[in-house]
């Protein structure tokens, strides 16, 4: 909630809390008997007390919901960091596909890349030419 309802809020507490004290020192001078004041003191007070927790109620609920819209605004900041770092991602994987495709050509032009398995053959035929070392 902004500022001015919360100051709107706590000048309705203080107007209330002087009704109430001029509400109580009415009962206690009044006219009537004393069970009367007695029965009307706690009325009186039971509703002061309902009203205080209707109004720290209010508070809390204020309190929470300033925290949730919070955590909502980070939660929308995470979820835009995390859509432009998928953007990027997949930006840098197409741009390195792209360069395996120009280095396969320039490979193909060159002389082409040979077979892992001529490879393979190749590094087993130097090896059985190598004499083999005894300890």
């Amino acid at each position: 909630m902004n500022k001015k309802y919360r100051r709107t809020l706590f000048y309705f507490t203080l107007v209330l809390a002087l009704i109430a004290l001029i509400g109580l020192g009415m009962l206690i001078f009044s006219s009537k008997d004393l069970v009367d004041t007695g029965f009307d003191t706690i009325i009186l007070l039971t509703a002061i007390i309902s009203i205080g927790i209707a109004i720290y109620s209010q508070m809390s609920a204020d309190k929470d919901a300033r925290r949730v819209e919070k955590l909502v605004r980070d939660l929308s900041e995470v979820d835009k960091t995390i859509e432009n770092d998928m953007a990027i991602d997949k930006n840098v994987r197409y741009k390195l596909d792209h360069i395996i495709a120009l280095e396969e050509e320039i490979y193909k032009k060159v002389g082409g890349r040979k077979d892992p398995k001529e490879i393979a053959k190749e590094y087993r035929n130097d090896r059985s030419d190598k004499p083999v070392k005894k300890a």
